[in-house]
């Protein structure tokens, strides 16, 4: 899939692993970016990347993700200046035990709002004129495949956003023209990755030695975020298969096989 003349949202936008995939994008052709931050003012990484990739044309919205009505008000205006709508990532996401409510409206809210929108402006059987097909990303992490004990909402949240994406794309792609794919990067090098406040927020008691452990681990593995957004790029340009969930450790792609589904 060529980014040449395409058109792509991407939410969690100017800073990890968002950022870095909007920079992949650009550098890959895209023609129209929207990128989605909670920053009331326009970044500065924005003004960037329009001196660096001055053939695109790139629109900041702030927004809350947990917000559908803001959510709702973005898309429109994007989609109003282009002629389609073809990749859409859902990378806005929070890591706080102590926020669980948050973490659920963030990371699974967003989520599946950010998706029935896009979802209703792409597909071909629904769409309208403009509804073309396309690939919606959702990022989940490794939690979302695995048991982490001392990351209970977290792990949930992320859980959730697998199933989501599983249970929607299961038999629809044909139809709809859209792929989905789940990525769950392992422990990456962003500033939501905090393990000071992993123990200060955690629910439970952490002795020092264990979490010393934890931490010692997973920084020994923490991949650059480059490492996940060239990884994404590559799945979408090579086609994967739609509704599949990609585990990626240093840059390294797995898909998991989850549970078959039901009907």
């Amino acid at each position: 899939m060529s980014l040449v003349n395409k058109s792509a949202l991407v939410t969690g936008a100017i800073g990890g692993i968002g950022a870095g995939i909007c920079e992949v994008f650009l550098k890959n052709g895209l023609k129209n970016l929207a990128a989605l931050d909670l920053n009331p003012e326009e970044p500065k990484i924005i003004s960037e990347w329009r001196q660096k990739f001055p053939k695109a044309v790139i629109i900041y919205f702030s927004a809350d993700v947990s917000s559908h009505d803001q959510l709702e008000k973005c898309y429109k205006e994007f989609t109003d200046t282009i002629e389609s709508l073809d990749i859409v990532v859902n990378c806005a996401g929070i890591f706080n035990e102590s926020l669980y409510r948050k973490t659920v409206e963030v990371n699974v809210c967003g989520v599946i709002g950010s998706t029935l929108i896009s979802v209703e402006r792409m597909r071909k059987d629904k769409g309208g004129s403009r509804g073309r097909g396309g690939v919606i990303v959702n990022i989940a992490s490794e939690a979302g495949v695995n048991i982490f004990s001392f990351l209970p909402s977290y792990c949930a949240s992320k859980h959730a956003v697998v199933a989501f994406t599983r249970s929607l794309a299961h038999g629809r792609d044909s139809k709809m023209g859209i792929r989905f794919f789940t990525i769950c990067p392992g422990p990456t090098d962003t500033q939501m990755v905090d393990f000071g406040l992993v123990k200060q927020n955690n629910l439970y008691e952490i002795d020092d030695a264990s979490f010393k452990n934890l931490t010692e681990m997973a920084l020994s593995t923490k991949q650059g975020v480059d490492k996940v957004s060239n990884a994404i790029m590559s799945l979408i340009d090579n086609e994967g298969q739609n509704s599949s969930v990609w585990i990626i450790n240093n840059g390294e792609m797995t898909e998991h096989v989850g549970v078959p589904a039901a009907f």
